[in-house]
């Protein structure tokens, strides 16, 4: 009988087959990992882009509404000036009747003699400026003030006649009833 020797390195070949197949393994392995870090690197990608985009649509929403809060702003703004003009109109209004009254009984209760040169009206009361020839008119007038249903007793702040007595400048204040403030 014959015993066959083998002369072959198996062993050899055996090590080199399974060198072979451990580098087509850790080559797929490398491939597989650098494929799966591809994907992962392409997900955050997309990730960030999309928050970018939604973070630009956010920016975008909060100009506009920006804009509308200052439309909004201005909007109050002109309300409350319209508010205020109107206010002062109804005033306007509720004292027409007053101002007129007064005027026509102040021009009503002048006597001869007696010449206003300033009549202004502060709040309640007028303050009077004028002349009279003679100086005794401005009680004559006083008294005729005092008559009116629209105004409180007159006040004579002063009364400066000249050396010939012929006229006077005076100054008087002649409180209103129930007039507007």
């Amino acid at each position: 009988m014959s015993v066959g020797i083998n002369l072959r390195p198996w062993r050899e070949e055996l090590r080199q087959k399974r060198q072979k197949t451990f580098a087509k393994q850790a080559g797929f392995a490398l491939i597989a990992g650098l494929l799966v870090s591809a994907l992962m690197w392409q997900a955050s990608q997309q990730s960030i882009d999309s928050a970018r985009q939604e973070n630009a649509v956010i920016r975008q929403q909060m100009a506009i509404l920006d804009r509308e809060i200052r439309e909004v702003i201005e909007l109050r703004d002109k309300r409350t000036q319209l508010l205020q003009r109107i206010d002062v109109i109804q005033k306007l209004q509720q004292e027409r009747p007053t101002t007129i009254q007064v005027m026509d009984q102040l021009t009503a209760s002048l006597t001869d003699g007696v010449y206003l040169t300033d009549v202004r009206r502060n709040g309640n009361q007028l303050t009077i400026n004028g002349i009279a020839q003679p100086p005794q008119a401005v009680s004559n007038w006083m008294r005729s003030l005092s008559t009116q249903p629209r105004f409180n007793e007159p006040v004579l702040r002063t009364l400066n006649a000249n050396e010939s007595a012929t006229a006077a400048r005076f100054d008087l204040i002649l409180p209103i009833q129930g007039g507007a403030q």
